[in-house]
């Protein structure tokens, strides 16, 4: 595979190592694996996430799960009817985590520029656009069901989304032109800590009203994805 100019089998192929007690991860990780192992150093504070879900009635649907968490106390909750319309795609069955897809990758012409020569690096196109990616799906997924996405509780979203502004913060920081993205930048600073509180306050109203923000900054800036609703939620809300 091909990115940007360079050979890439995956996008999580990562742009440097951290050692964090004893274990080597690569920086830049976007899945919930590799969250799990920095989380996981922390034994009294687990991850709860389940492949595939549990339903809204408390029962596993199928496999075991993923993780060494503590029991299933924080289900996934699916959102009143009158907050949320049915998910686009496919909802044949429920849907795992899926990693990023490069080839896929086809933003804006509102955030194209920021990453134009002279501005962000290839480095943070992919920290950017897999986290939108991301956290996308677990949104969708406890907004919409198992049938809409991978399943996480309140805090955990929480958590899973301060993992990726760290990795965004991380990145900027190291961006010769980040002052000309400036707008970009702080824009996705603040729709993180919207995302972050909405779910630590379990509103569900606040949690739509980022949904939307993630929704239209994953398919529709970083992805041309005409079939996908449009909510133009975004400051650079754009029509292809």
């Amino acid at each position: 595979m091909r990115f940007g100019g360079f050979d890439q089998r995956r996008i999580l192929t990562l742009v440097g190592t951290v050692a964090l007690a004893g274990v080597v991860v690569a920086a830049g990780v976007y899945g919930p694996s590799a969250w799990k192992v920095l989380r996981n150093q922390d034994q009294s504070d687990q991850v709860v996430i389940q492949s595939p879900a549990v339903d809204s009635g408390g029962q596993n649907t199928g496999a075991s799960s993923i993780t060494n968490a503590a029991p299933n106390s924080g289900t996934t909750a699916v959102a009143s009817p009158n907050l949320n319309v049915a998910p686009q795609g496919d909802t044949s069955g429920p849907k795992k985590y899926k990693e990023p897809d490069s080839k896929l990758l086809d933003m804006a012409p509102s955030i194209a520029g920021f990453f134009a020569e002279g501005s962000l690096s290839q480095s943070a196109q992919i920290v950017a656009y897999g986290s939108a990616w991301n956290i996308h799906q677990y949104v969708d997924g406890y907004l919409f069901g198992p049938n809409a996405g991978p399943q996480m509780n309140e805090q955990d979203i929480k958590k899973y989304i301060v993992f990726h502004k760290s990795s965004w913060d991380g990145q900027i920081k190291k961006e010769v032109g980040a002052a000309k993205a400036k707008a970009l930048s702080d824009y996705l600073d603040v729709m993180f800590n919207r995302g972050i509180d909405a779910f630590d306050a379990k509103d569900k109203a606040r949690i739509e009203q980022f949904h939307q923000e993630i929704h239209d900054l994953d398919t529709h800036l970083f992805r041309n994805d005409s079939s996908s609703k449009i909510y133009g939620a975004t400051p650079f809300a754009t029509k292809r």
